[in-house]
């Protein structure tokens, strides 16, 4: 993500109708991307700069026609973005980080590895329970490599017609392999089921095979991650095809402590006094946290102020120990 200063400039100098200053700014932030190892993005800007981008405007213009249903309903089958939430936004075990970064490094010494005949770790699959970062973790590759990211929509990929949704995957492959993504499926047991599942009629095992398929013989510079909360009901088969599996497990009671801190970093308030209520919140996972931050910081704000106290950590606890009380009484 460039700087904020070179984005003022840069808004600034369009503003003003300064192509002259547009375009220097515009150079700036390309060299600032490359310093960061973001060596696929500058690329991808450098050629929009140059006017060299007509092809890639045109794909993505195309991109409906190539990857929509027609079937089933009228929606995309994926959605891309650039995410904005890097390394430094996340609270997760030293291993595990260290696991990201050494994934990022090997993406952005692809050529490297690949002239040394050594392909990267560019097949993962994240499990363990919901709310523990998986997402976000996708996310954060996307943005700490500067590769966009493109998000499978379960909704849209999974159809009732017969054979569609193996149709569906080939298109999401088919579109990925002309550009560098991260390819995230969330949900991913809805289409990696396993196929000796007796309560599975015969389509399941004609996704799972296209899957199979798929990711074997799939050779775009990609990053390819999987995600589900119900690894048991994973196909045997699935776990092969991975270059590396992560568990996501509920944090413990310093990781939440530092997400609390974290996420309320630009709001004054008695931190140490969330730790009060660390031994209450045992079932509590990243995302519980994060929901106890934004009732907090709702408040302050709607109460014009921008100290938070004792008693809004209390109200902000006990709703969410209510809320996780209520998920427990569903499963």
């Amino acid at each position: 993500m460039a700087r904020a200063d070179l984005l003022k400039k840069l808004f600034s100098s369009f503003n003003n109708d300064d192509r002259e200053l547009f375009i220097k700014t515009a150079h700036e932030i390309i060299a600032d991307e490359r310093k960061k190892n973001h060596s696929i993005l500058a690329d991808d800007l450098e050629m929009v700069l140059n006017g060299a981008n007509k092809n890639y405007i045109k794909s993505m213009t195309t991109m409906k026609t190539i990857i929509s249903q027609t079937t089933d309903k009228d929606t995309q089958l994926v959605e891309i973005y650039y995410p904005d939430k890097f390394l430094e936004d996340m609270i997760l075990p030293k291993e595990k980080i260290s696991q990201l970064e050494e994934i990022i490094h090997e993406f952005q010494n692809w050529d490297v590895l690949m002239c040394n005949g050594v392909t990267p770790t560019n097949k993962l699959l994240f499990y363990g329970p919901p709310g523990c970062g998986k997402t976000l973790c996708a996310s954060v590759i996307a943005a700490e490599i500067g590769i966009p990211l493109m998000y499978v929509r379960y909704d849209a990929l999974v159809s009732s017609y017969l054979g569609e949704t193996a149709t569906n995957i080939k298109k999401v492959f088919n579109f990925a392999k002309n550009d560098s993504f991260v390819i995230f499926f969330d949900e991913f047991d809805a289409i990696g089921r396993s196929r000796n599942d007796s309560t599975e009629h015969g389509e399941i095992k004609r996704v799972v095979n296209t899957f199979l398929q798929q990711i074997d013989n799939f050779k775009g510079r990609s990053i390819i991650i999987a995600a589900t909360n119900f690894e048991q009901s994973l196909d045997y088969a699935i776990w092969r095809r991975f270059d590396d599996t992560i568990r996501f497990d509920l944090p413990s009671i310093e990781e939440k402590s530092k997400l609390f801190s974290l996420r309320l970093k630009q709001f004054n308030g008695p931190v140490h006094s969330f730790n009060t209520f660390l031994g209450s919140t045992d079932a509590f996972s990243y995302a519980d946290i994060e929901n106890i931050c934004k009732t907090i910081m709702r408040k302050c704000i709607l109460d014009g102020r921008r100290n938070y106290n004792k008693k809004d950590i209390e109200a902000a606890v006990q709703k969410q120990k209510l809320l996780v009380s209520l998920r427990k009484s569903w499963y």
